[in-house]
C-alpha cells in the first residue's frame, strides 16, 4: 500500500554519507512514505520531511499532531466512509482506501467490477484493520517538521541553508504522483500544494546547481557524466530494472556498489509427469508457496485468455508423492469475514481425469483450512471464487462447491471447509472418479 519507498541499499548509503556530515539538520524531499525519513530521524537527528501527496500530509499530521481540512467529494465513498467511527486515524485510511480503489474504479470490466464491488462491501473491515495495524508502531518516528510544497522551494529554504543537508529521490518520470493520485485527487477537496510538475530531463542541471551550492544527497535512475565528481554510490538492481545512481556534496566515502543477485527464478519443485495415472495409494501433501511462484506455473499451465495479473498473496501447491500436480492462490483482499477468496485453481497436463476436481476436493480439507488460518491469521469457514462465463453452471466447481450466485457473465462458487484429511479427499475423490 504504501507508495514512495526506497530501496534498502539507498537507504544505507544515506545512512553512510549522513554519519559524515556533522550536521544535526537533514531536510528530506519527496518524504513518500517517509522510509528515509525514518533511518535517519532514528539516528536522533533533526528530521524535516516533505512532499505533495495528500497520503504523505496526512501522515505527517498524525507525527506532528497537525490537521488537515478534508472532504470527501466522491459520493459513493462519502457514504462507506460516513460509518467508519472517527479516529485520529481516519483520514489517511480514507485515502488509503482510495488508493486501492482507484485500480479497479474504472470498472471497465467484470474483473475489475468484481474487485471494486468487494472492496466496497469489505469497506468497515478494511478499516478497523488497518486501524490496528497502524496501531501496532507503524508512526513511532519523529519529525521537525512538514513542507507541503514543491522539494526545490523546500531545498531552498534559509534554514536549511544555514547548515542543513538535503536528501531527496525526485520522481524518475514526469507526473508520476498526477498519474498514481489521479482517482485520489477527484475524490477529495483539500487545500492543494503549489508546486511545478518534475520533468527528469530537467534533473542533470537542477542536481548540478544544488549540489554545488549546498550540501545536498540526491538519487536518480540516470547516470549523469557531468555529475561524476559528486557520484557516491551505484545501486544495481538486476536484470530489467534501472540502475539507481547516488550524488552527493558533503564529504563522504568515495564510492559505494551494491548489485543484487541476477539468479533466475528456481522453482525447485519436481512436477507430476503427464504420463503418470495416480492411484489410490499415492500419497497426497500441501505446501505454502509465495505468490510469484503461484504467477511462475500459472504462465505455464492456465489458458492465455484468462487474466491472472493480481496473483494474490500467498499460494497452496498440492503433490502426489513428493510430484507437484494442483496449485492454488488465494487473496486476502478479496475475502469476508466468513470465506477466504480462492483467487485462482489450476493442474498440471496429465493423464490422470478429472484431475481439476481432486484439487477442489483437497481445497475442503482440514489441513487446508489450518494452512490459510496460519498464513491470514484468520480462522475462515469456507472458500469463494468466480467463475467468469456465460454458462448456467461450471462443470469443473458443480458437484465439490456450491452456487451462490450468478451474475451477468459470472458465476459465484463457494464451498465450506470440512474435517477430512487430505487423505480422506483424496480417497473420496478416487471413489467418485470410479463411480463408486
Amino acid at each position: 500500500m504504501f507508495i514512495g519507498s526506497v530501496p534498502p541499499e539507498v537507504r544505507l548509503l544515506f545512512q553512510d554519507l549522513v554519519r559524515g556530515t556533522g550536521s544535526k539538520e537533514f531536510y528530506i524531499g519527496c518524504s513518500g512514505n517517509f522510509s528515509v525519513d525514518k533511518v535517519i530521524a532514528r539516528m536522533g537527528l533533526n528530521v524535516h520531511s516533505n512532499d505533495v501527496s495528500l497520503y504523505s500530509k496526512l501522515v505527517a499530521d498524525i507525527v506532528l499532531g497537525t490537521d488537515t481540512a478534508l472532504e470527501v467529494t466522491q459520493e459513493e465513498l462519502r457514504h462507506v466512509f460516513a460509518i467508519w467511527p472517527e479516529t485520529r486515524y481516519k483520514k489517511l485510511i480514507q485515502v488509503m482506501f482510495a488508493m486501492r480503489l482507484s485500480k479497479f474504479a474504472a470498472q471497465k470490466n467484470d474483473y475489475q467490477k468484481t474487485f471494486y464491488e468487494v472492496m466496497m462491501t469489505d469497506a468497515p473491515r478494511y478499516y478497523e484493520n488497518t486501524v490496528s495495524k497502524l496501531e501496532k508502531g507503524a508512526f513511532d518516528f519523529s519529525i521537525k517538521s512538514f513542507y507541503f510544497g514543491d522539494f526545490r522551494d523546500f531545498l531552498d529554504l534559509p534554514k536549511k541553508k544555514e547548515g542543513g543537508v538535503g536528501i531527496s529521490f525526485p520522481p524518475t518520470y514526469k507526473a508520476g504522483y498526477e498519474k498514481i493520485y489521479d482517482y485520489v485527487e477527484k475524490s477529495f477537496d483539500y487545500e492543494r500544494p503549489k508546486y511545478e510538475i518534475f520533468d527528469p530531463k530537467t534533473a542533470e542541471a537542477l542536481y548540478g546547481k544544488l549540489l554545488r551550492e549546498d550540501q545536498n544527497i540526491f538519487c536518480s535512475d540516470q547516470d549523469f557524466q557531468t555529475l561524476g565528481d559528486y557520484k557516491k554510490g551505484v545501486v544495481r538492481l538486476g536484470s530489467g530494472r534501472h540502475s539507481l545512481y547516488v550524488y552527493s556534496s558533503v564529504k563522504g566515502p568515495q564510492c559505494h556498489y551494491f548489485e543484487r543477485s541476477r539468479k533466475e527464478f528456481v522453482n525447485g519443485i519436481d512436477l507430476l509427469a503427464s504420463d503418470i495415472v495416480l492411484d489410490r495409494t499415492a500419497k497426497v501433501t500441501v505446501k505454502v508457496c509465495r505468490a510469484d511462484q503461484i504467477t511462475y506455473f500459472k504462465h505455464l499451465f492456465m489458458s492465455a485468455r484468462v487474466n491472472y495479473s493480481a496473483g494474490g498473496d500467498f499460494g497452496l501447491i498440492f503433490f502426489a508423492d513428493k510430484k507437484a500436480f494442483g496449485f492454488a492462490a488465494f487473496s486476502k483482499m478479496m475475502s469476508t469475514m466468513e470465506m477466504c477468496y480462492l483467487h485462482s485453481d489450476f493442474v498440471v497436463p496429465s493423464h490422470t481425469t478429472r484431475l481439476s476436481k481432486l484439487v477442489l476436493y483437497l481445497l475442503k480439507a482440514k489441513e487446508v483450512r489450518r494452512l490459510i488460518a496460519r498464513k491470514l491469521s484468520h480462522y475462515y469457514e469456507g472458500l469463494r471464487t468466480t467463475v467468469y462465463t456465460d454458462k448456467a453452471v461450471s462443470m469443473k466447481y458443480r458437484g465439490v462447491f456450491e452456487l451462490d450466485r450468478r451474475d451477468k457473465g459470472k458465476l459465484m462458487y463457494q464451498c465450506r471447509f470440512n474435517e477430512e484429511t487430505l487423505d480422506e479427499a483424496f480417497q473420496q475423490w478416487f471413489r467418485k472418479k470410479k463411480g463408486k
